[in-house]
């Protein structure tokens, strides 16, 4: 079941970056960062920011510079306003910034937010 719940996460995770980031700086620049950040860290980069947001960020910061805040607010915006999530675009970033447990456990909550929120609205219609 954990297995399952990490595939499903990464897959989500996967969605909204693509999502949030396709309408702003289209659909070429998720395929472009992907490349770069699977060449940096040798896995999926959603693999590594579930389990270690600082980590992706600090890989997202080699490729983009300063951008990458950019980048995750852009995330965190587009979370609020589709998911409603109960954080301000700029905690979401600090989740990024952030070492430690404390970090990776509140992104995986808001992730497992948006989950079920889907899952509603799937059931809703």
């Amino acid at each position: 079941m954990n297995e399952e719940r990490n595939v499903l996460l990464q897959r989500v995770t996967r969605k909204i970056f693509e999502e949030a980031t396709t309408s702003s700086l289209g659909s070429t620049f998720n395929i472009i960062i992907s490349f770069h950040l699977k060449q940096k860290f040798s896995k999926d980069p959603y693999n590594v920011l579930l389990d270690n947001p600082k980590m992706f960020y600090d890989g997202l910061k080699e490729v983009l510079g300063e951008g990458a805040e950019a980048v995750i607010k852009l995330v965190g915006n587009y979370l609020i306003l589709k998911y409603n999530v109960d954080c301000t675009a700029e905690q979401f970033v600090e989740l990024f910034k952030k070492d430690g447990n404390s970090s990776t456990q509140r992104l995986a909550e808001i992730l497992q937010n948006v989950i079920t929120r889907e899952e509603q609205r799937l059931k809703a219609t």
